[in-house]
């Protein structure tokens, strides 16, 4: 489904006991409500924790069952796909890389048609958990968004990964750090070309 129509579908959960509400909007993608955040959002209760379970084992996939799913596991997939079978111009990692813009741009990402073959989580279900967790990123910082947060940030740290301009460790460590992390990480190794074309859309 398209993105607004995902952040339509996902309650807001207020009171009541962390994580006990669930709900799957896409096979392999379980949400737990309320999140931590709940409070932060407005209005509250947007906040929830997007969890993985494994599809198969090939590929070497993770073995996950109900995983809670963090912007370090994003950061780690796309260099594992980025580094397996990448020849002159074509890589797993950039041409997922691809499909997530569209993604948390709004497009559904059961249209796009992802045929890839490549280690790590399986390229549907990770393209499924990065839109759940973009949502819970808007609800938090849409604010932020005008200037490429929110979002889009987490697709920002992964745009240098692939590019090879820093790696999933550099990114996972300045990520705290929010927008002002992958801003230091664009002006010291450079921005990457999505992340141009993202800004200049």
């Amino acid at each position: 489904m398209k993105f607004d129509d995902l952040n339509k579908m996902i309650p807001y959960a207020v009171g009541g006991k962390e994580k006990s509400l669930t709900m799957s909007p896409y096979p392999f993608i379980t949400l737990a409500m309320p999140g931590r955040h709940a409070k932060d959002t407005n209005p509250v209760g947007g906040d929830f924790c997007v969890m993985i379970s494994s599809r198969d084992t090939v590929f070497d996939r993770p073995d996950w069952t109900n995983h809670q799913f963090t912007h370090t596991d994003i950061f780690q997939d796309l260099e594992r796909k980025t580094n397996f079978h990448n020849v002159g111009d074509w890589n797993a990692g950039k041409q997922f890389l691809r499909a997530y813009l569209d993604v948390i741009k709004g497009t559904d990402p059961d249209k796009i048609g992802l045929e890839l073959s490549a280690p790590g989580v399986h390229p549907m279900d990770m393209l499924h958990a990065v839109q759940c967790l973009a949502v819970a990123e808007h609800r938090r910082y849409a604010q932020h968004e005008a200037k490429f947060g929110g979002r889009f940030l987490p697709f920002r740290f992964g745009a240098g990964i692939v590019e090879g301009l820093w790696s999933a460790t550099d990114a996972a460590d300045k990520q705290k750090r929010g927008r002002p992390g992958v801003e230091w990480l664009e002006k010291d190794f450079g921005t990457p070309v999505l992340t141009k074309e993202l800004m200049n859309d």
